[in-house]
């Protein structure tokens, strides 16, 4: 549910961001640039639920039919209306006479007495509020939460590592994970370091990978600590994971033991900057045994002094909601310490299963589906690589020049189209998410994307998801 619920034209976008961010100061705001899903639902929802609507009025506010119907909406559900005038437009009939606020003049700022005038009247709707606490960017490392960082890797996707690297580099990536696997130097694709470098000159993050993965799925023996040691030799990287134990103790203490001896080693062979792995004992065939998983997850992070620690999505449960419930359970144990502790959820590219998890409690994810499948961005669901067809005119709708330049350019391969795709979606998803997680509206994002029905199974099976 929103305080407030901004009806504006979309000519009016740079004004109305200006306004809404001022606004969120205070209140939780709504508006539609960030729409997910079915637009007339979606709206009809959020105007019933919005405590008063803030109507930003103008010339072309004047002639949109959409901002008009908007309006009669919001009278139809006794919502309060305030109207903001942008220019001399006359308010439509029969708002005309209500009492509104003159931004004219306004000058951007929060002190102009048009902007005060105008939280004066909000005030008398709805109460102010305190900001919503945002959670802080780890003092050791230069990542935001929540974070999404695209991985690379040599196994079984449509991107060749070299060419992941240089496209998520043209594309300006802010944040990537690489496989230790595939850098060494017996290996290592040439010209990678420079383009992991270049990245790092421009302001990006670069995480390196175990490569247990690659070498878990190649049946590769021979891959070991050392190997590990080697290829991270003059490798540009902010922060590395652990080899890690892909089979703890299932004694806590024991476990807790392994890890803590892995990275330590790791610090002194590899690098210094190496960050924690906590993987989940195996019960069954398929399963894994979570039930003492916060407990370690939590113990080697203060043992560690850790600024991020790992565990992997296909330990933490059989389903989406039962890996939900697990991390729920280990952020319950991290809030018990006197700081905050980042979660990091290893091998998640889904866009449902990222913003479950946020919702439960994780604070940055990688995965490969960026360069292995590709996104419907209007759905969110994940289709087959070669179904790129059916979406590639949603790259005409890019914020980005690369991908726009992209589209009929005969030099980029069909992958490499798809690849730009599929980046454009994460980067505004990312937007999204770290908005819902901020504002504390990840219910509302996630009933955008899945569906009332799902949430409420979500809501049924884990209570306090949202809070």
């Amino acid at each position: 549910m929103a305080d407030v619920y901004v009806i504006h034209s979309s000519k009016d976008n740079e004004t109305t961001s200006k306004i809404v961010k001022l606004l969120e100061v205070q209140w939780d705001v709504w508006w539609d640039y960030n729409l997910v899903g079915d637009y007339s639902e979606v709206i009809e929802r959020e105007v019933a639920k919005a405590k008063c609507a803030v109507v930003i009025w103008s010339k072309d506010a004047s002639v949109s039919k959409p901002v008009r119907e908007e309006v009669r909406l919001a009278e139809r559900h006794q919502v309060p209306i305030i109207p903001i005038r942008l220019d001399s437009a006359e308010m439509m009939y029969p708002f005309g006479g209500r009492s509104g606020v003159d931004f004219n003049s306004w000058d951007d700022s929060s002190a102009h007495s048009c902007f005060e005038q105008l939280v004066a009247k909000i005030s008398n709707v709805v109460p102010q509020k305190k900001p919503v606490r945002q959670l802080a960017p780890s003092p050791q490392i230069s990542l935001t939460w929540p974070s999404l960082l695209l991985s690379v890797s040599s196994h079984e996707t449509q991107l060749v590592p070299f060419d992941a690297v240089k496209a998520l580099r043209l594309f300006g990536a802010s944040a990537i994970l690489v496989s230790a696997y595939d850098l060494l130097p017996s290996r290592r694709p040439k010209g990678i370091i420079q383009e992991l470098r270049q990245i790092q000159e421009d302001g990006g993050f670069i995480l390196i990978d175990s490569g247990n993965y690659e070498a878990t799925r190649r049946g590769d023996d021979s891959w070991t600590a050392s190997k590990f040691a080697e290829a991270m030799k003059d490798v540009p990287h902010d922060w590395a994971y652990c080899f890690d134990v892909m089979t703890p103790r299932v004694e806590p203490e024991r476990a807790i033991e392994s890890v803590v001896k892995a990275v330590k080693r790791d610090r002194t062979a590899a690098t210094a900057k190496i960050l924690p792995i906590v993987h989940a004992p195996k019960e069954t065939l398929s399963g894994y045994n979570v039930k003492d998983l916060p407990y370690i997850v939590k113990e080697v992070a203060v043992t560690l002094s850790a600024p991020l620690i790992a565990v992997a999505e296909r330990e933490l449960g059989s389903g989406l909601i039962d890996r939900a419930k697990t991390v729920k359970r280990i952020r319950r144990e991290l809030d018990t310490l006197p700081y905050y502790q980042p979660l990091h959820v290893l091998g998640t590219g889904n866009p449902w299963s990222i913003a479950l998890l946020a919702a439960a409690g994780a604070d940055s994810f990688d995965g490969l589906e960026w360069c292995r499948m590709v996104v419907d961005q209007q759905t969110h669901r994940l289709h087959h690589f070669q179904h790129f067809d059916f979406f590639k005119y949603q790259m005409s709708f890019s914020d980005s020049q690369v991908t726009l330049d992209a589209i009929d350019d005969p030099k980029i391969e069909y992958a490499g189209k798809v690849a730009l795709h599929n980046l454009d979606y994460y980067r505004q998803f990312e937007v999204r998410l770290a908005n819902a997680v901020k504002y504390k509206k990840m219910e509302n994002m996630l009933t955008d994307m899945i569906g009332s029905a799902s949430v409420q199974q979500i809501r049924n099976a884990i209570p306090d998801i949202f809070q």
